[in-house]
C-alpha cells in the first residue's frame, strides 16, 4: 500500500536534482567507432537489442521518438551479438518545455548503459565520443546526470563536455515545472 500512494505522490508532485553539462561543437567533432552501429529506425534495432534498450516500446518514450525521427540509438557491440553498451542522440524539442532554462535548442545525448560485466573498459567513453561525430555541428550538446552518479560525471568531463551548473526541477501532475539554478557547476 505505501507504495502506490508513493507513487500516487510522486504524479501530483516531485522535486529532482540534474546536473547538466554542455559541448561546443566546434571544439571538435568526436571520433567515429567502428564497433559501434547507430540505428536511425526501430525496424533497423535488433530483436535482442531492443529488449534491452527499449523495452516495452507501448510506455518507451524513446520508441516514439526513434519512429518520429528524434532520436537514434548508437549500439556497441564487438562481436556483431552481444550488446555490451548503448546510448541515445536525441533532438533537443522533447526537453525544451521542462529544460528551456538551461537550452533552448540543441542535441541531448542520452541515456547510457553499460552491461555489468563490460564496466571499466571505456565504452562509456566511446560512445560519448561517437555521438560527438554523429551530433548537428551547428548546435550544443548537452548531456545530463544526477549529482550522485560520479562514474558518469567523469566520463563526461573526460570526453570534454563542461559543467552548466546544477539545477533542481519542481514538477506537478508530471506535466507543470520550475527549474531553479543551485549552483554554476565549477568546482
Amino acid at each position: 500500500m505505501n507504495s502506490l500512494i508513493r507513487l500516487l505522490l510522486r504524479f501530483v508532485y516531485e522535486k529532482r536534482r540534474y546536473l547538466f553539462y554542455g559541448y561546443d561543437p566546434r571544439q571538435g567533432g568526436g571520433q567515429a567507432d567502428a564497433q559501434i552501429t547507430v540505428y536511425n529506425r526501430w525496424e533497423e534495432i535488433p530483436r535482442a537489442y531492443r529488449r534491452i534498450a527499449a523495452a516495452a516500446p507501448w510506455r518507451n518514450a524513446m520508441f516514439y521518438r526513434i519512429r518520429r525521427g528524434g532520436a537514434r540509438l548508437l549500439c556497441c557491440s564487438p562481436d556483431g551479438t552481444r550488446l555490451e553498451a548503448y546510448g541515445w542522440v536525441q533532438d533537443w524539442r522533447p526537453f525544451r518545455r521542462r529544460f528551456a532554462a538551461v537550452a533552448t535548442e540543441g542535441t541531448m545525448l542520452g541515456f547510457y548503459w553499460t552491461a555489468p560485466e563490460a564496466r571499466g573498459r571505456g565504452l562509456y567513453g566511446r560512445l560519448l565520443a561517437h555521438s560527438l561525430a554523429v551530433c548537428d555541428r551547428t548546435r550544443p550538446v548537452l548531456i545530463v546526470t544526477s549529482p550522485e552518479n560520479k562514474a558518469s560525471q567523469r566520463g563526461i568531463e573526460k570526453a570534454g563536455f563542461q559543467p552548466l551548473g546544477e539545477w533542481e526541477a519542481r514538477i506537478w501532475f508530471r506535466c507543470f515545472s520550475r527549474m531553479r539554478r543551485i549552483s554554476d557547476g565549477l568546482r
